[in-house]
């Protein structure tokens, strides 16, 4: 069976020294993925609009992820949450989650994996260069 963990920590960082929550993906067999800059709630509330069954922790701070659709979710995950730590609101976030939520299969592994690309080349910009890439083309203004 396959399993996808999400663990959900708070760091301080940019110029004003603000926290901001970090989500950590993980896959069972290969670990740490990726991670970014996603706050809790969006998160679940995605996975609320998906209607999967999820498992949390005790503290909340980690969700599991079980099943067949495990790792389309992560997939879908990995594309939302790259768009929004490159973002400065939360107010295109709705229609981001739209447009993944009506991804089909291939589209969807696309993005992921342009994604993941990035990020293990260069890092946040590449992720940024990437969400804005889907913003242009998906026209999420």
């Amino acid at each position: 069976m396959k399993r996808i963990v999400l663990r959900f920590t708070r760091r301080m960082g940019g110029r004003d020294k603000k926290y901001g929550e970090i989500t950590h993906f993980y896959h069972s067999i290969s670990g740490r993925i990726f991670h970014a800059k996603c706050e809790r709630g969006v998160i679940i509330s995605f996975l609320e609009r998906i209607g999967n069954e999820v498992r949390k922790s005790k503290s909340g701070k980690t969700i599991y992820i079980e099943g067949d659709k495990a790792e389309d979710i992560l997939k879908r995950l990995i594309i939302l949450s790259g768009n929004r730590q490159c973002l400065k609101t939360l107010t295109k976030i709705p229609d981001i989650a739209e447009v993944v939520i009506g991804l089909g299969e291939f589209e969807a592994m696309f993005w992921y994996s342009k994604i993941i690309e990035e990020y293990e080349k260069r890092g946040y910009w590449g992720v940024c260069r990437v969400a804005r890439a889907f913003r242009i083309l998906y026209e999420i203004s």
